[in-house]
């Protein structure tokens, strides 16, 4: 990668509310478009995926220099920060690894042969969309679509000519191509919304190219259906860890924090699996070469599971929330639910696609989900849910009742 002239530090003094604020916002932008990077085989999304770990490097130093410059309690008060340093470089530790994995485009120029095989298995896939001559978008700032909160999708870049934009402000033109992530509904409404009738595609250039792997070879095709299985668990489960470590911190929840230990066994088992998976697969690539990309994102995804286990680690240790953490706890707009479904729950026997009803979705986006011993992250339109299922739910403050009410109404009724 070309790096220009090294920009120097400007220290700027944030509280250290803001800072935590601004290292989650930063760290969520960053799995985007680090994930975008490689479904595009874009080096400018990589860039930009740079300029953030940049960032995060400098509000981990903030963070340090805070606590020390305001630490005057003590060692029994210096112990109760413990989980935000932690936390911070555990989250410094993540963007290093999203940065490896946005930085394959430069090692595997391909790489995006082999990501965009799987994106219809992914439970928020990255796609693009075009934006047509009738769209209502158009003339209106990015910002004030609200992508997210109307539409159900993120908005993570636009595609303008040759340029790549990521401004909050900039505003929509006819034939941008939007990066966008969500679930599949969602797509498929924002693309009739901007009259994309297209198939979808991920070629965001003109030059076509011909696939590295050859789909007619049985057992070419059965190998990556093995690998396909696996790649898809191992990004699914690191990035579900993100969220989870972050929010058994935030809610000091011992039960979340156990969960991710247990993402974190699973994960180490993956790998291996992964890894043998990937080395047999290697004979039926023309350049074995080819898949070295695929194994530098598979081992950033083991680092951000190490990362978010320490995390969790802290709150199974006991500590209690710092009034710092509880002042930012009381800003944060979305909320980490686990609850299990009740035999008169309205999702039971309902389909994951019948779940996205906003009658029972209430604004949440269902995480991960464990039925006995085994954890599920990717639903399927068909998945049905059953009594029992342990759902880890992320959404709104203000209608976390609401959904609650959904997984059990006879706890409200007897209220």
């Amino acid at each position: 990668m070309v790096h220009g002239k090294k920009k120097k530090f400007k220290y700027k003094p944030l509280s250290v509310r803001e800072i935590l604020r601004e290292m989650k916002q930063s760290i969520d932008l960053m799995i985007d478009l680090a994930y975008s990077a490689i479904k595009f085989g874009s080096k400018e999304i990589a860039n930009e995926a740079s300029k953030i770990e940049k960032r995060i490097h400098e509000l981990t130093f903030l963070l340090n220099l805070q606590i020390i410059q305001t630490q005057a309690g003590g060692v029994k008060e210096a112990k109760k920060l413990e989980p935000i340093v932690v936390m911070g470089y555990s989250i410094d530790k993540i963007s290093d690894a999203l940065a490896d994995i946005a930085k394959v485009v430069y090692i595997n120029s391909d790489i995006c042969d082999f990501t965009q095989l799987f994106w219809d298995e992914v439970p928020e896939p990255i796609v693009k969309v075009t934006v047509k001559r009738k769209c209502e978008f158009i003339g209106k700032c990015r910002r004030d679509v609200h992508f997210r909160s109307i539409h159900g999708v993120d908005l993570i870049a636009i595609k303008r000519d040759e340029k790549w934009l990521f401004n909050k402000d900039e505003i929509i033109q006819e034939n941008d191509i939007l990066i966008i992530k969500g679930e599949i509904e969602p797509i498929r409404e924002l693309k009739n919304l901007v009259f994309d009738d297209e198939v979808i595609s991920f070629q965001i250039d003109d030059q076509k190219k011909e696939s590295e792997f050859d789909l007619s070879n049985p057992e070419t095709l059965e190998n990556l259906q093995e690998l396909k299985k696996d790649y898809v668990l191992i990004t699914d489960i690191s990035e579900t860890m993100i969220e989870l470590a972050l929010a058994s911190l935030f809610f000091n929840s011992y039960e979340v924090a156990e969960d991710v230990l247990e993402m974190e066994e699973l994960m180490d088992g993956l790998n291996i699996t992964f890894e043998k998976d990937l080395l047999d697969f290697a004979h039926l690539v023309g350049n074995p070469r080819d898949l070295t990309g695929i194994m530098r994102i598979v081992f950033s995804c083991e680092q951000i599971s190490d990362a978010a286990a320490n995390i969790a680690e802290n709150i199974l240790k006991g500590f209690e929330p710092h009034i710092i953490l509880q002042k930012a706890i009381e800003e944060t707009q979305e909320v980490v639910v686990r609850e299990i479904l009740s035999p008169d729950s309205y999702f039971k026997n309902k389909t994951y696609e019948e779940s996205q009803d906003r009658r029972y979705k209430r604004g949440f986006h269902i995480i991960a989900l464990k039925r006995e011993d085994k954890w599920i992250y990717s639903f399927k339109s068909d998945f049905i849910f059953q009594e029992g299922d342990l759902l880890i739910g992320l959404g709104p403050k203000e209608t976390v009742e609401q959904w609650r009410r959904c997984i059990h109404p006879e706890i409200f009724r007897e209220e």
